[in-house]
């Protein structure tokens, strides 16, 4: 008989008590359990070997046997949810639970890792919130990013020292003369639907893209893209760029259909990547390996992440940006076989966490579109008030730290910029602080408030979604006085970190015009005699005086941290704090 028919006769018994003896004669247990004294002696046995109850039988007509019931149902329940969790029957276990989704999220973490199913490896992971479509052509969080980029590739990627590698692209070329960028595809290139990628339908999704609101201000001065030969497409811009590889190595540069440009939210997601998307809604999102995959096929088959919001997990076997999470910034590796003591420091293996500063940094915008803009030496005042040391002993006070390192900069790697204190001045009685939905900004701007308080201002806090924060920003609409915000470089780092500054609706509405034409300008002279392998250097002195002219405070890098209890094998952490999905393996 199977465990739920089985758990559905323990269930009868259970109104007997649990965890008691019981003294009871089997024509009752029969009677409990709607059924024939024979039956209910089998019944027992069972339920005896699966350990969920003793019985001590008494030799004799109506002798009183003894029964003990080991495990509540509820218990019971989740047992046998969790079982059929790891093995992909979700909604078997939904039903065991009748439906509780509060018990089925705590579940799916507490199951949360690498297993295999009918011989494929399956990963499945839980995160805060829901995924917005998967698709290149917006403005994405972090998280999203990351995803797409498993789900879509690029003409060419670049490494950690900005220096391009091949992906769909295996060769290319930059004229000085011409300005001219050439890249040649590998033959035999598809789509997740199967159609073929070519150079005629990247040079179509390209000649649209370069259309799109979003990609203007990147793309003014590329007149057209053109092929030749099949495989050959070539980048006509109208003055040097020689960091134009790099900045479409991006997320945003993905190759898909140009079809899916105008595709809604019902529709297929169609990417080039590792991964293809086999189902994505407001619950879940559900990858499976792309067999046809230009370079090597992830040794992953599956990945499901659950959306379940649940503040503290049990026994969670995932964890990023633990609140306390410091210390070096290498990454250690270890084997998930190989539990037990660490023979040089007695650390268990699966304490062991990877952990690294994030490339990115929380910071606070003066917003020079506010109706009431605060004054050059307000926002001079408000630097020395609004301290990372000072808001992080606010954050320690009202307990909502995260793992996080005071920022100086806007990138960790950048040189600290000090300024000396500034006088003390009359602030506004009102100010208003924006942020988006996202736990460290919030705890950040509540901690900014108490600060601004006690000092007689009063503080109201605007909580925007991502989306309606770039609208606003994007249509001069957003008026609050304060901006808490951040930045998160992508894998491609020298070129993100230039998109980050070249293309930020927020921060570059929040500076002003003037500001603004400053930057944009000197990010253009940047760009057209700069390597891209020499961006970070050439964008530090920028960032920097954004910082000097107080437009800008940064206040904390994320230190992202990856903990693995056992489920998985010598694992990275990527840029975006999440593990390096294709990459996981079993010995299983």
């Amino acid at each position: 008989m199977s465990d739920l028919n089985l758990l559905r006769y323990y269930s009868r018994l259970v109104s007997l008590g649990v965890g008691k003896e019981i003294k009871i004669a089997l024509p009752d247990v029969a009677e409990a359990l709607f059924t024939s004294p024979r039956h209910a002696r089998n019944l027992l046995g069972q339920m005896q070997q699966y350990d969920w109850l003793t019985w001590q039988p008494k030799v004799g007509r109506n002798q009183r046997s003894t029964l003990i019931l080991n495990t509540p149902i509820d218990q019971l329940r989740a047992q046998l949810a969790s079982k059929r969790i790891l093995e992909g029957k979700y909604e078997k276990a939904l039903s065991i639970l009748d439906n509780d989704q509060a018990i089925f999220g705590r579940l799916l973490q507490s199951t949360s890792g690498a297993s295999m199913r009918e011989g494929r490896l399956h990963i499945q992971l839980t995160y805060k919130r829901a995924f917005e479509r998967l698709v290149p052509h917006q403005l994405h969080r972090s998280s999203e990013r990351y995803f797409i980029r498993q789900i879509y590739c690029c003409l060419v990627s670049s490494n950690p020292n900005g220096y391009l590698e091949p992906q769909l692209a295996h060769h290319w070329h930059y004229n000085e003369q011409t300005f001219e960028w050439t890249f040649y595809l590998r033959p035999g290139l598809s789509f997740h639907n199967g159609e073929l990628i070519t150079a005629q339908c990247i040079a179509e999704l390209f000649n649209a893209l370069r259309k799109q609101p979003i990609y203007k201000p990147e793309l003014s001065h590329l007149k057209d893209v053109t092929t030749d030969l099949g495989t050959k497409v070539i980048f006509h811009l109208s003055q040097p760029d020689f960091g134009f590889g790099g900045l479409i190595s991006g997320v945003k540069y993905a190759i898909q259909p140009t079809s899916q440009l105008r595709s809604t939210t019902s529709e297929r997601i169609i990417g080039s990547g590792v991964f293809e998307v086999t189902e994505q809604s407001e619950t879940r999102l559900c990858l499976q390996a792309f067999d046809r995959y230009y370079a090597c096929r992830s040794l992953t088959d599956q990945v499901t992440i659950w959306h379940f919001d649940h503040s503290e997990p049990q026994n969670q076997q995932i964890e990023t940006n633990l609140p306390n999470a410091r210390g070096n910034d290498g990454c250690q590796y270890y084997l998930s076989q190989s539990g037990g003591d660490n023979n040089d420091s007695n650390i268990k293996r699966s304490d062991i966490k990877h952990t690294r500063i994030e490339d990115g940094c929380v910071f606070m915008l003066f917003n020079q579109h506010s109706p009431n803009a605060l004054t050059n030496q307000q926002r001079r005042y408000l630097s020395t008030v609004l301290t990372p040391d000072i808001i992080y002993q606010q954050l320690e006070q009202n307990g909502t730290t995260f793992g996080c390192e005071k920022a100086r900069n806007l990138l960790s790697i950048w040189q600290e910029v000090t300024r000396p204190p500034a006088e003390a001045t009359t602030l506004p009685e009102q100010i208003s602080i924006a942020v988006y939905d996202y736990n460290a900004l919030d705890h950040c701007a509540n901690a900014a408030k108490q600060i601004l308080e006690n000092q007689g201002v009063n503080v109201t806090i605007h909580h925007y979604s991502y989306r309606e924060l770039i609208k606003l920003s994007e249509t001069n609409q957003l008026t609050d006085h304060l901006i808490i915000t951040n930045i998160n470089l992508d894998d491609n780092r020298h070129a993100s970190a230039f998109g980050c500054l070249y293309h930020n609706p927020i921060l570059q509405n929040a500076i002003g015009e003037e500001a603004n034409h400053w930057l944009v300008t000197s990010l253009q002279e940047m760009r057209s005699h700069t390597p891209l392998e020499d961006y970070l250097q050439a964008l530090e002195p920028i960032a920097s005086a954004l910082i000097n002219q107080y437009w800008l405070a940064p206040l904390f890098h994320h230190r992202q941290t990856l903990r693995f209890h056992d489920v998985l094998n010598d694992v990275a952490l990527t840029n975006w704090g999440w593990p390096d999905l294709r990459s996981v393996w079993s010995t299983d």
